[in-house]
């Protein structure tokens, strides 16, 4: 954020939002004082462009202070899950594991990403598909149907003009989005959906477009942005675009509010800004993360 006078050399627009946005998270951390309203006021008057991307950021932040509209749907619970905390509990044993779980999916999907990575895909019938970070799919179109299959991770689907119903299988309540643009999440124990633009079906029920779809959906503009959001859900996200695992030791910092946006084009720098930003520590071990 540069405190200037002069007209400045026209920005990238990309550019001039992601500053909008650090300025949001600035002016809403507590810490803004009245130079810093003031030195807000200054850069949103440098230029028409600053102005609107100054107003799309607001009018996002005030979107995420919204009641969260994406629906969640209940995956049936593994028989492993039952057998109780104790297997749960081993570190040793998750960590082993960690690995053949993360490649199971793509071994058997048509379409793949690793972790950190995101992939854009045209399918046969023009549809679009953005796969997030650690996600996995696999297409089985018929005659009557243009069903995919999620097999792991995130997904933004754009559906094409077509007759046929376009329906996204993540394990649970398939979701129908012929005439949306939506997004689904698998993480194995609730599926997330956020619709876009226009309108899904899931189990019947009619969804809309999610107020702070643009948020939530900003994984696929390489950000992730939080306002007030758990620390321990904010460490889920993170373990998604990290090579190991994230372990919150520290319990009492599980409810910590977090706000901010995170660039996704740096992944090493994802922890190193919580630290500096809420005076945390994390100590690095291969393959793990520990934060107190």
């Amino acid at each position: 954020m540069t405190d200037a006078y002069a007209m400045p050399a026209p920005q990238p627009i990309s550019d001039l939002s992601d500053d909008a946005l650090d300025w949001q998270v600035l002016l809403h951390s507590g810490n803004a004082s009245a130079a810093d309203q003031q030195r807000y006021q200054r850069w949103c008057a440098l230029s028409p462009a600053h102005a609107e991307a100054a107003g799309e950021a607001e009018a996002l932040w005030a979107d995420l202070g919204q009641t969260r509209a994406a629906t969640e749907i209940a995956t049936p619970a593994p028989r492993w899950r039952r057998w109780g905390s104790a297997v749960a509990a081993s570190l040793v044993l998750a960590l082993v594991g960690y690995g053949g779980v993360q490649q199971a999916p793509a071994l058997l999907a048509d379409y793949h990403t690793g972790v950190g990575q995101q992939q854009r895909i045209t399918l046969a019938d023009g549809s679009q598909v953005t796969l997030n970070s650690g996600s996995a799919l696999s297409v089985d179109f018929s005659s009557g149907e243009r069903r995919v299959l999620l097999k792991a991770g995130e997904a933004l689907f754009e559906p094409a003009a077509d007759p046929r119903p376009f329906v996204v299988d993540a394990g649970a309540e398939p979701v129908q989005g012929s005439a949306a643009v939506f997004s689904v999440c698998r993480d194995g124990v609730r599926n997330r959906v956020v619709v876009a633009q226009g309108q899904a079906q899931v189990g019947g029920q009619v969804l809309e477009t999610s107020p702070d779809a643009r948020a939530q959906t900003a994984w696929q503009r390489g950000k992730l942005i939080f306002n007030g959001k758990p620390l321990r859900e904010v460490l889920a996200e993170l373990e998604r675009y990290q090579h190991g695992r994230i372990v919150l030791s520290d319990q009492q910092l599980a409810a910590l509010q977090v706000s901010g946006v995170f660039d996704l084009n740096d992944p090493e720098g994802l922890l190193r800004t919580l630290e500096q930003r809420y005076a945390l520590k994390v100590t690095y071990l291969p393959w793990l993360a520990v934060v107190y």
